[in-house]
């Protein structure tokens, strides 16, 4: 039976674009507190003529702009995804103005009334994130880093023909336990010969 609402947010990774176009192992991005997407792209529109509706033109995807907030954007994740470099011989890590984003897949979890979704977003490079910190007081406030994401569309293979595919998800059942945990072993691509 399908989920009828979502909510939370765990079990975040991601995977970087290696050069031959296959995803490298998922790694875990720990402290995720929220994950916002807006859609890009336009709506339908409608063209009329004759006194009505005489032609609507299709609205486009244009993927997401996406923000994602975490407990802290660990030193690796800040290498991987936004070219960072380490002097190992001082152990100071650094952000250039030559550093170029790397583009990964996105993979999370959220949760439903019956069971967990699993998410993978497809072509994604984030940008650098703003940074604040604030004194301490009798209550301290947790600072946290936002990575914001573009999410655009990728091409594969679906069933057959050449797609642009910007997400995909599956919902966990008992019957497809297997296929779910898979999903988060490795970057899951469309079969690609039709049904």
């Amino acid at each position: 039976m399908a989920n009828k609402i979502r909510y939370g947010l765990s079990n975040t990774k991601y995977a970087l674009l290696q050069s031959d176009g296959t995803f490298g192992t998922p790694k875990a991005m720990p402290g995720a507190v929220s994950l916002s997407l807006s859609r890009e792209g336009g709506d339908s529109s409608d063209f009329y003529a004759d006194n009505g509706i005489y032609y609507t033109f299709e609205g486009t995807n244009g993927g997401y702009s996406a923000e994602l907030e975490l407990a802290r954007i660990t030193d690796q994740i800040r290498v991987d995804l936004l070219g960072e470099v380490v002097d190992e011989g001082t152990g100071i890590q650094y952000e250039t103005t030559d550093a170029s984003a790397k583009e990964f897949a996105l993979i999370t979890e959220m949760q439903g009334d019956k069971g967990p979704i699993g998410f993978v977003f497809y072509s994604c490079k984030a940008s650098r994130p703003e940074m604040n910190a604030n004194t301490k007081n009798d209550s301290p406030d947790v600072d946290t880093d936002t990575l914001n994401v573009r999410i655009a569309s990728m091409e594969m293979t679906c069933l057959g023909e050449a797609k642009q595919v910007v997400q995909a998800h599956i919902e966990k059942t008992a019957e497809n336990a297997a296929k779910y945990a898979a999903f988060f072993a490795g970057v899951v691509k469309p079969t690609e010969a039709s049904a």
